[in-house]
């Protein structure tokens, strides 16, 4: 049986306006041997006649169908179900430049890494590559790094990549520390990445801006679904938590660089449950929960400037009024 270089992951759910797009993309990468793993997430659209006609007309498409679990979890299989060397993720709106692939195993390969990390820009409608607006500036660590440093410089920048779609994975590397993504959580990039920093050895970036990503408003980032909203929320409350654990148990830069990234993220838990909550009972409710983890010192801990201190203490002063508020 031919070597495959690259298992590409897709997870689709109701993608049918894009996925043709994406997966022409993918087809015609070349200098690479590849397969296609697509996990129909139980789609109601017409996202799984497009897949099953693709996979009869491309033998590098394998089709996998299940009922809706949610991204992590497709993606979790699509893992399981990898025979390649590396591991590549791609959304089902979005779209690979070509020879994309190809230019980021020869780095990987060069340069013997356990994790690429890539570059992208944004694209509304056609996805014609723009080379001159990349998604992130070129980062200033150009050699490559452990993936410790690598959380703990990019933190520092404020410019931690932590986009799975952006990311080449040596598959050894998932298999051996049993690498999966958190089901049923949103932002599930985060913890997937702090994870993959803590035991990757050699990290490198590639700055060609090679990943479209589409910023298509009916994605669940950008939905105005108050019911979304909470849902991001709780995420928001379980990953700054899992940080601040990780933090606990590693040393003096690495921890201070999660906790950091934790206080950060804490910005968008407060926007959200501000902004994005319907009652007092859901605001009482995150910020219940918020005392209940003992968050209130991590991102006090987490501060390093003042803007990062003011974060923190409006996020303190917020949510303990919050939590007074009857249900």
């Amino acid at each position: 049986m031919k070597k495959i270089d690259i298992s590409i992951i897709v997870p689709v759910f109701n993608g049918e306006a894009y996925l043709a797009t994406l997966l022409d993309s993918l087809s015609s990468q070349s200098g690479v041997s590849f397969e296609i793993i697509a996990i129909n997430d139980g789609s109601t659209d017409g996202s799984a006649a497009i897949l099953t006609d693709r996979a009869h007309r491309h033998s590098h498409l394998r089709v996998i169908h299940q009922s809706n679990q949610g991204l992590s979890i497709a993606r979790n299989q699509g893992i399981a179900q990898a025979k390649g060397q590396w591991i590549a993720f791609a959304d089902c709106d979005d779209w690979l430049a070509p020879n994309a692939l190809q230019i980021w195993l020869q780095q990987a390969k060069e340069q013997q890494l356990d994790l690429l990390i890539g570059n992208g820009y944004r694209f509304c409608g056609e996805p014609t590559q723009q080379s001159v607006n990349p998604l992130f500036p070129a980062q200033r660590w150009q050699k490559t790094l452990t993936g410790k440093q690598w959380i703990i410089d990019s933190v520092a920048q404020n410019n931690w990549l932590h986009f799975c779609w952006l990311q080449l994975i040596r598959r050894e590397l998932i298999q051996t520390h049993q690498l999966t993504f958190t089901p049923h959580q949103l932002h599930e990039d985060i913890l997937w990445s702090t994870r993959l920093g803590l035991v990757a050895q050699r990290v490198n970036y590639c700055p060609e801006p090679l990943y479209g990503y589409r910023t298509a408003p009916h994605s669940i980032t950008r939905k105005h679904c108050f019911h979304l909203r909470m849902l991001r929320a709780e995420s928001y409350l379980d990953i700054i938590s899992e940080l601040v654990r990780i933090a606990a148990q590693s040393e003096s830069a690495l921890s201070k660089a999660l906790l950091r990234h934790a206080n950060r993220e804490s910005g968008h838990l407060l926007g959200l449950t501000r902004w994005g909550t319907r009652t007092c009972a859901e605001r009482s409710q995150l910020a219940r929960r918020f005392k209940a983890l003992g968050l209130e010192m991590p991102l006090i801990q987490g501060a390093i400037g003042l803007r990062d201190f003011w974060r923190a203490l409006r996020c303190i002063i917020i949510f303990r009024r919050y939590a007074r508020q009857h249900p």
